[in-house]
């Protein structure tokens, strides 16, 4: 009889961990879409920490049974399901499913880097503006402005030096109020640490990325924090014209 290793009981524990999540994500799934459903009218926050917590409940479920529930020696090899023998191949499928995505979060964060490293100071004027807002949104960490010529739309990054990153036309092209609202709206994601949520989220994405539930509930999550901070920002600047249009129709302008 071939011994077994902890490396083969490892493995057999993770394999059948991620074959039992597939039936659990979709209970999970379920139940926070019956919630969802429930606070449709609620505030977004509400929703938003639905989906923070089925998420983390869908990574914490198969951590949970690898480490609390692993087989002995004597399961291992007494263990008379035909998918036992296939454990290696799927925990390997799955090893190389997350590296590659893995890895993909890793380009993420090196765009993320070099842009900005690519990013020039705002004018001193528009830094004041932004340096405003976040005292009246309460924020205790410097957050940086910062222009890029070829981004797409404002975005925050960082979390313990967070900036924001402004697509430079918008300094001439936006009327000061309606800048003023994007701006709220960045701060607001400081405020709430969602860089790191995000790339928790990510993080997530990428170690189940085979089960459709968890792209829904980050595809909903990632649509309610940005209404959260739509909340937040309308608050801070007085419900200003519907916060200017929910800031344009999102950035449609």
């Amino acid at each position: 009889m071939t011994a077994v290793t902890a490396f083969d009981l490892v493995v057999s524990a993770w394999g059948w961990a991620l074959l039992n999540f597939l039936w659990q994500g979709a209970v999970i799934g379920g139940v926070a879409a019956l919630l969802l459903a429930l606070l449709r009218g609620a505030p977004a926050r509400w929703r938003y920490a639905v989906c923070g917590l089925a998420l983390a409940l869908c990574l914490g479920l198969p951590l949970l049974q690898c480490l609390d529930v692993a087989p002995s020696e004597a399961d291992f090899i007494g263990e008379l399901s035909p998918l036992a023998a296939e454990m290696p191949a799927l925990v390997g499928a799955w090893a190389l499913g997350a590296a590659l995505m893995l890895g993909r979060l890793a380009l993420g964060l090196a765009w993320v880097a070099r842009a900005r490293r690519r990013s020039t100071p705002a004018p001193a004027a528009w830094q004041a503006r932004l340096d405003a807002l976040a005292h009246r949104l309460g924020l205790k960490r410097p957050v940086r402005l910062r222009l890029l010529p070829d981004l797409a739309g404002p975005i925050a990054l960082g979390t313990l030096k967070p900036c924001v990153l402004l697509p430079a036309a918008l300094l001439t092209r936006l009327p000061v109020d309606l800048l003023e609202a994007l701006l709220a709206h960045e701060l607001a994601h400081v405020r709430r640490w969602d860089y790191l949520a995000n790339l928790l989220q990510s993080a997530v994405e990428a170690l189940l990325f085979f089960h459709p539930v968890v792209w829904w509930l980050s595809a909903r999550m990632r649509a309610e924090r940005e209404l959260v901070a739509d909340d937040l920002s309308a608050a801070l600047l007085g419900d200003a014209a519907h916060h200017r249009e929910q800031v344009a129709r999102r950035w449609g302008l």
